[in-house]
């Protein structure tokens, strides 16, 4: 099956619609229409796409995005699916098998309906579920990490290590300079703090 995949790039893309006549022109305005009928092929790898598409009533053995956005999926049918280094995904009444996701942000899934989640699942944020029948690992994924994942909280940590190198810089500055009183100091680190917070 991975022998049997086709890749497309934006630019084959662009030409594959001039050649065959796609309706649309892969703007937001007019999107290119892939409609009831798999032209690409079962099994695809779409790469560094921006272009607007929609995908109607299409059913894939595999179909992967890496580096695309404003991509449409609406009535298909997958397999896999596997969405990487994406955002600004819509996913509206679709059936999907298996799903792969990994650094994508911005994604939509209406009316759905997703079976199994890969454990390939990190870095993910902004997803929004409505109305969709899912895979109970998948949903719980979602809520327990805040769709933040790993390298958000990483980000907290060091913020958080800041805020308590701030406050030692500012105690050894001021409180030792000008000799002030214990409340006076408590009082300046807590407003320093919350400043440094925001």
């Amino acid at each position: 099956m991975l022998n049997d995949i086709i890749f497309y790039s934006e630019q084959r893309l662009q030409q594959i619609a001039h050649d065959q006549i796609w309706n649309g022109k892969g703007t937001e305005s007019d999107p290119f229409v892939i409609k009831n009928a798999n032209i690409l092929g079962q099994a695809i790898l779409i790469k560094n796409s921006a272009l607007y598409i929609s995908f109607i009533n299409c059913n894939f053995d595999r179909a992967e995005f890496e580096g695309c956005r404003n991509i449409l999926l609406k009535d298909c049918t997958f397999e896999k699916l596997v969405l990487n280094k994406s955002k600004s995904f819509a996913i509206n009444t679709s059936y999907i098998s298996d799903i792969e996701l990994s650094r994508i942000k911005q994604i939509t899934f209406k009316k759905s309906i997703i079976i199994d989640m890969s454990t390939k699942f990190k870095r993910i944020k902004n997803i929004i579920l409505e109305d969709c029948q899912i895979n109970n690992d998948f949903l719980n994924y979602i809520l327990n990490n805040d769709n933040r994942g790993f390298y958000p909280k990483i980000k907290e940590i060091i913020q958080s290590f800041m805020i308590m190198f701030g406050y030692f810089i500012f105690y050894r500055l001021f409180w030792r300079t000008y000799d002030l009183e214990y409340s006076d100091i408590v009082n300046l680190l807590l407003i320093f703090g919350l400043i440094v917070s925001l």
